[in-house]
């Protein structure tokens, strides 16, 4: 497990004090931690003067050897667009020699994202097949969805053996809204499709950000 000691301001009282914050999450040495993500208590601290909780993102790597997969998270902030981000993180992931290291490499930009991540892979949903579908609902829906202002949620946990369930998320606000359900046997074929020839998915998402809403807007 990877620590740091940061110096941090309050935000509520401006008060300055140095806390200590994991970088890397190794959940196979340390799964605690991956609940305190779920539970959003993880890099949590308290101030010293005013007593205020708070949570502070930084950019972590979170490593889940049993399924061979590497999640960072790189917190958004108004000074560096996504855009930037990506491009950087390309270039330091150009430098892998293997394909399927490659594969295995996720970029999000926020807790919720990689949450919801982190269901897929421990429920071994294929990720690629799930936004290929949000992008799907998306387009089948412009008039009701903007892809601009909402956002599609995997609700792994209230999915059931014949539906997924997806949320429907106001990106501004973070407020959940609609609940869309998508047909189990309708993704087990894309999978299969997948399985066959992942060609057009991996175009559509080369990774390591794979996102249905960026990948609309970048169309447009």
């Amino acid at each position: 497990m990877s620590k740091k000691t940061f110096s941090i301001t309050c935000p509520n009282c401006s008060t300055v004090q140095d806390v200590e914050l994991y970088e890397v999450v190794d959940i196979c040495t340390e799964p605690d931690k991956k609940e305190e993500i779920m539970c959003n208590k993880f890099n949590r601290t308290s101030c010293i003067d005013c007593g205020e909780d708070f949570r502070i993102d930084l950019p972590i790597l979170y490593k889940d050897e049993r399924h061979g997969i590497f999640i960072h998270w790189v917190p958004k902030t108004p000074d560096i667009s996504i855009e930037n981000i990506i491009e950087e993180f390309d270039e330091i992931v150009s430098k892998i020699e293997s394909k399927r290291d490659l594969l295995n490499i996720r970029l999000v930009f926020t807790r919720v994202e990689l949450v919801e991540l982190i269901y897929m892979i421990e429920s071994q949903i294929n990720h690629r097949v799930i936004e290929y579908i949000k992008y799907s609902i998306f387009e089948r829906n412009q008039e009701k969805l903007n892809p601009v202002t909402h956002k599609l949620l995997l609700n792994v946990e209230d999915s059931t053996e014949d539906e997924l369930c997806f949320v429907v998320q106001n990106i501004k606000t973070q407020e959940l809204g609609e609940i869309l359900r998508y047909g189990r046997s309708a993704y087990h074929s894309l999978v299969e499709l997948f399985n066959e020839d992942p060609e057009e998915f991996i175009l559509m998402f080369p990774g390591p950000y794979i996102c249905a809403n960026y990948f609309i807007n970048d169309e447009s």
